[in-house]
């Protein structure tokens, strides 16, 4: 129930919802062009068209949204129960490479990071969706949604099957090495209301692969593969994506390892999605 929520929350989705509707404003005109959306929305029977021809891919994306959503305290029990814990194997192949990135980088620049890991990455997966609605055609956005879907299906697999915490908290994991160099939880201690906002649809043993990587390289390829049509979202999609990748790890959320796997499921998911579409 909405009254429920805490206030505190509601401000910072307003605070979200206000900044990403900005966002969608500016991007557009720019990427898609007035003339594409005044002609596009002006017919009626070929909105219906699109609409009819699309929702079983947003029907499939939203069913494993939903499972997520409700799986997660039973997929993180499970992996307790019976998944492989990886935290100490991450560190021994990667060592103190995240701590030595948070040094690399000023500490101000958690002011940028901090909104990118949310915000942007709000605006980096939701503006394609509306984007690519306006295609010529509409394998573009089939791709993305199925693209969408077959990371999440895949990502649900592997945090059942394996624990992994992020560098933030390393040193609580049993059986950690104490001597190693202490990763600082940038976003918990800067950004405090954010951690409220993102516990709602994760947990702290969810970090490999790292699916902020995966959905972000995911429409990083996806823009490149529409970059005729669209070509001034493409540089907009790798600067975004490639700030999002970065913000994972400054913000001591991702060991580098997350990142490399979250790639890697990003590439696979696109082919799959090809295919499905295909």
């Amino acid at each position: 129930m909405i009254e429920q929520l805490p206030v505190e929350f509601l401000r910072l989705l307003g605070v979200v919802l206000t900044a990403v509707v900005a966002a969608f404003a500016t991007l557009l005109p720019v990427c898609v062009g007035h003339d594409r959306v005044r002609s596009v929305l002006a017919d009626r029977e070929l909105l219906r068209e699109r609409a009819q021809r699309i929702a079983p891919y947003v029907g499939g994306l939203a069913l494993v949204l939903a499972v997520n959503k409700g799986l997660l305290r039973r997929l993180e029990a499970f992996s307790f129960e019976y998944g492989y814990r990886a935290t100490i194997a991450i560190y021994a192949v990667e060592g103190d490479l995240v701590a030595a990135i948070q040094d690399a980088i000023p500490r101000a620049a958690v002011y940028y990071f901090g909104p990118i890991y949310v915000v942007g990455y709000v605006v980096l997966l939701s503006f394609p969706l509306v984007a690519y609605a306006f295609a010529r055609n509409l394998r573009p956005l089939k791709r993305l949604v199925a693209a969408y879907a077959v990371n999440y299906a895949f990502a649900i697999a592997c945090y059942a099957g394996v624990v992994a915490y992020g560098p933030r908290s390393y040193h609580d994991v049993p059986g950690a090495d104490q001597s190693a160099a202490n990763v600082e939880p940038l976003l918990l201690d800067w950004f405090r209301g954010v951690t409220r906002l993102t516990a709602r649809v994760n947990v702290e043993t969810n970090v490999f692969p790292s699916l902020h990587t995966a959905l972000s390289v995911t429409v990083l390829l996806a823009a490149v593969f529409t970059h005729k049509e669209f070509p001034r979202w493409t540089p907009v999609a790798a600067f975004l994506a490639a700030s999002i990748v970065v913000a994972t790890v400054f913000l001591g959320i991702h060991w580098v390892t997350d990142v490399v796997a979250g790639g890697l499921l990003a590439a696979g998911s696109v082919a799959v999605a090809d295919r499905i579409v295909g």
